[in-house]
């Protein structure tokens, strides 16, 4: 008997969306190994792994995402991304990330930090709360579930989410993890690329953040994480394709002088 071929291990050809729900369809296909360090070097340095990773795009908030590590576990995280190999795919991981990224909440503080207490989620080994530390800020706490497991008991009035939400199967349940820690009078200060149409229609496995190897495997328009955010009652503002918020309808005193009219 003749088998139709594409029916093995064949993906569905439309998903509906992590975010909003609605319809998505197939946008893509990059190789497992695509990572950080084939970007640095600007040629492909890793051997290919034969694992297709599929990539979806919804039609309504143009969320972008595969489902091909939806039942992972934890463990399979660590086993295969967040490993001893890992810093040499995200370099920064180690290196400028911290800094810069302490730097950016030191410039904008001013002495609201003795009125702040942080909480960095997602925080890698802790070394941006320990800048913080260094500086001024009292009270400041690291959550990461692969480097510093240990989960506060408290709330935060200001959580910050650097280069995480790409990293997530479950932006849901990402956002509401972090809404457990959120202050009824906080918010949270987070990074992430915004996807925009021409990073995916102009061949998503070109595009340097889609990097599967990396952890990377959501992609997100202002449109998504607005759709994101109000399923936790939370607004979004975007201060760039890289940097955005998301703020209970009371803004956090903390988040005002990142604020347009603020400078």
């Amino acid at each position: 008997m003749n088998h139709n071929p594409y029916a093995c291990n064949k993906v569905p050809e439309i998903t509906p969306c992590k975010c909003c729900a609605q319809t998505s369809t197939l946008v893509g296909v990059v190789d497992f190994s695509r990572c950080g360090a084939d970007v640095h070097a600007g040629k492909k340095v890793d051997p290919y792994a034969g694992w297709p990773v599929y990539f979806y795009r919804c039609g309504a908030c143009g969320f972008t995402f595969t489902r091909a590590l939806d039942n992972w576990s934890a463990e399979d995280f660590a086993t295969h991304i967040y490993n001893d190999d890992y810093v040499r795919h995200d370099p920064d991981y180690l290196g400028a990330r911290p800094r810069s990224n302490a730097d950016l909440i030191m410039h904008n503080m001013g002495s609201v930090r003795e009125r702040t207490s942080l909480l960095d989620y997602g925080s890698g080994m802790g070394l941006m709360t320990e800048i913080l530390e260094q500086n001024g800020f009292d009270s400041v706490a690291s959550f990461d579930p692969f480097s510093s497991t240990r989960r506060p008991d408290r709330q935060f009035n200001m959580v910050t989410c650097f280069e995480v939400f790409e990293h997530v199967q479950d932006p849901i349940a990402l956002v509401k993890d972090i809404n457990r820690f959120l202050s009824p009078d906080g918010a949270v200060l987070f990074s992430t690329l915004l996807c925009t149409p021409q990073a995916v229609d102009g061949d998503l496995h070109n595009w340097w953040y889609c990097a599967p190897r990396n952890g990377h495997i959501s992609f997100y328009t202002l449109e998504a994480l607005t759709a994101l955010a109000a399923r936790f009652e939370l607004r979004v503002l975007s201060f760039s394709d890289g940097l955005h918020a998301m703020y209970r309808p009371q803004i956090a005193e903390w988040l005002k002088p990142f604020m347009p009219s603020n400078g």
